[in-house]
């Protein structure tokens, strides 16, 4: 499917369950129309370096591995239904010609993302001991797999932020690319140093099939906390040390300001699942903390070279987001001195 296509099945599509309340989302890789009590993911037809919906048949697959993966963690996840062009009109799971897919899931309150709520200062710490429970019995009991992450590996996942240089050099002067590299030969530096520990940790058990992208706007704070749209795209990205996991909501609580609060949910975790057993361990959260800040900057500059492509100004949102993540990967040199 491509943007006209999305744009007749928001504006005039048919939808089994109703439409009231219409909302149509677009991220780098998703459409999501949001229908009555309902939601319709549907994967955009990009390929990146991490990640390829460029078939139908690959993001039908896709769709099936959502729901499997996700469904480990919640129950919203309804299944998948085909996008159907009857020929004089679009709809999902019409009788027709099938020309995508879209996962099926319940629509819930976006009042109650944890995102939104934190930017309102209205997260509690129950809410916090709540989800610290459900995400330590989740990782404590996930699967682990034959091949855990390397020093080797994780530097090549760091790496990648040089993909997204050249538009950030556009947005923040070309000093910014000199930056990325200083910042992967110091990370080569710290990963060295912790080599035999991350090799550890993998035989002890802490290397699991994951979430791959816990961040705030990725929970609901309900009576029960609901987490949702794992990495189904890209199994490396889900195969994680536990610490790295929690190290991207970490990351994410303290840049909404809750630094303090970050530190409650790892107190909390530690008590039902200990993960950081020792001193080489807290430096390995803190390398994560980083690593995870990296990831949000490479999704920011992606996000920029998209909007850049549409001949639009950058949002200044957009801007001080990348500015945040650029200034926490500033940390690097107190993590050096420790390791070195």
């Amino acid at each position: 499917m491509n943007r006209n296509h999305i744009q007749q099945l928001f504006n005039e599509g048919i939808f089994p369950r109703g439409r009231e309340n219409a909302l149509l989302i677009e991220t780098h890789a998703n459409w999501i129309i949001l229908a009555g009590e309902y939601a319709y993911k549907i994967k955009r037809p990009v390929k990146f370096s991490f990640l390829d919906y460029s078939t139908p048949s690959l993001r039908k697959h896709y769709c099936e591995e959502e729901v499997r993966l996700n469904r480990r963690l919640t129950d919203i996840y309804l299944g998948v239904e085909q996008v159907v062009d009857t020929g004089t009109e679009l709809g999902i799971g019409l009788e027709g010609k099938a020309i995508d897919h879209a996962v099926v899931m319940r629509r819930l309150d976006p009042g109650r993302q944890m995102h939104t709520l934190l930017q309102k200062g209205l997260v509690t710490e129950k809410d916090v001991q709540k989800l610290a429970a459900k995400l330590a019995n989740f990782h404590k009991y996930a699967r682990v797999p034959h091949k855990g992450p390397s020093a080797e590996s994780l530097l090549e996942d760091f790496a990648d932020l040089s993909s997204v240089s050249e538009v950030l050099a556009s947005q923040f002067g070309s000093d910014i690319s000199e930056n990325i590299e200083l910042w992967i030969d110091q990370a080569g530096k710290v990963l060295d140093s912790l080599s035999s520990r991350i090799s550890e940790r993998h035989n002890a058990g802490f290397v699991i099939d994951g979430h791959g992208d816990l961040h705030s706007a990725n929970i609901f704070l309900l009576e029960e906390p609901v987490v949702f749209d794992c990495v189904e795209f890209n199994e490396h990205f889900r195969i994680n040390d536990v610490l790295s996991e929690m190290a991207f909501l970490a990351m994410d609580m303290e840049r909404y300001g809750y630094k303090s609060l970050s530190k409650f949910m790892m107190r909390e975790y530690q008590k039902i699942y200990p993960v950081i057993l020792n001193e080489q361990d807290e430096l390995l959260f803190l390398y994560f903390l980083l690593y995870r800040a990296n990831v949000r900057l490479k999704i920011g500059g992606l996000k920029a070279m998209d909007t850049l492509e549409k001949q639009r100004e950058l949002p200044d949102y957009d801007r001080k987001q990348l500015e945040l993540f650029i200034r926490l990967c500033g940390r690097y040199s107190s993590l050096i001195e420790r390791c070195t």
